[in-house]
């Protein structure tokens, strides 16, 4: 969709992934002392990391998971169990991580730049790949998991979270979900591959706040499913420095991946439908089939963002069902 930028703000995206460690890494290329949660930090860059779930690397990485960002939002995936996207959004367009590490200080938030906006705790957030149980969203519990910077360019950039050993449906089973954002847009594509068909993948929105938000609606579209969401929250437990936030979230699966809605009492979702795909390394004469779907999500920091999109439920819905239209 069409993006009206800043005078002189050009569309880029960036990454963010950082691996704590201490003074002794300080030849490392990148690396610097980070200030972030009333804690100094010894950062080095990586491109991936990967470790077992006996390992606590939830709280070795800054930030707690590889990020990404454009002019308009930044998203980070968490690397735990939870896989969930959480939302960084910008007053006006500009890169920031680069500077505020996601947390941005007090001389930062004084020059106008974004913060964090979403408390997502337990639920999927917006547009994370969980597992229907039945009855409820619940974790993707694997025994290994690793987190990647796919491809980055001035215009584009993915990130995503790679699972083995995961026991689920009766079988042993490995995913990646795979995140690309691209320079001037707001919204991302989400690509989920399996190496078996798995009846219970989900994704969807949060509501807001995550305990007692009643503003969701899904809307069965010509050409998808519209799962969308507004709401009123305080965005973390500080709520004496920071104020609450208006928040809406939307996804959208095309169609062809789009099974059936289901909900639980913090989450509004959808069940996601694979296609098999073949795919063929010429030069090595090897051969797989693996499962994928795909599907998009999108944001609107109604309290945050100088120029909103959208700064009531109906103007957001709106706003989704124009949006939806562009996707295939």
């Amino acid at each position: 969709m069409p993006l009206l930028l800043l005078a002189g703000c050009s569309p880029r995206v960036a990454t963010s992934f950082w691996k704590i460690g201490t003074e002794a890494d300080s030849l490392r290329a990148g690396y610097t002392v980070i200030h972030a949660e009333g804690k100094t930090r010894h950062c080095y860059p990586i491109t991936q990391w990967e470790d077992s779930a006996d390992v606590d690397t939830y709280h070795q990485l800054h930030h707690h998971g590889v990020a990404v960002e454009s002019e308009l939002m930044a998203y980070r995936l968490y690397f735990d169990k939870k896989q969930t996207i959480d939302v960084y959004c910008k007053r006006k367009p500009q890169l920031e991580l680069a500077q505020s590490y996601w947390y941005p200080n007090d001389s930062l938030l004084a020059e106008g730049y974004g913060d964090d906006i979403l408390r997502v705790s337990g639920t999927v957030g917006v547009g994370s790949v969980k597992y229907w149980d039945g009855t409820k969203q619940v974790h993707i519990n694997a025994g290994r998991r690793a987190q990647y910077i796919a491809d980055k360019t001035r215009h584009q950039a993915s990130i995503g979270m790679l699972v083995k050993d995961w026991q689920v449906e009766g079988q042993s089973e490995e995913m990646a979900v795979q995140y690309t954002l691209f320079a001037g847009h707001r919204d991302m594509r989400c690509d989920v591959y399996t190496t078996h068909p798995i009846e219970g993948l989900c994704t969807g929105v949060q509501t807001i706040p995550a305990k007692g938000g009643k503003d969701t609606v899904t809307i069965v579209l010509p050409n998808g499913i519209l799962l969308a969401s507004w709401g009123t929250d305080w965005p973390v437990n500080d709520t004496v420095k920071y104020g609450k936030e208006t928040v809406g979230l939307g996804v959208f699966i095309p169609k062809e991946f789009a099974e059936t809605p289901v909900h639980d009492k913090q989450n509004n979702l959808c069940l996601l439908k694979e296609e098999k795909k073949l795919y063929t390394l010429y030069k090595k004469r090897y051969f797989y089939s693996y499962y994928t779907a795909h599907f998009y999500l999108t944001v609107c920091g109604a309290t945050k963002e100088n120029h909103p999109v959208a700064t009531s439920a109906e103007e957001w819905l709106e706003y989704l069902r124009r949006w939806a239209k562009t996707l295939r």
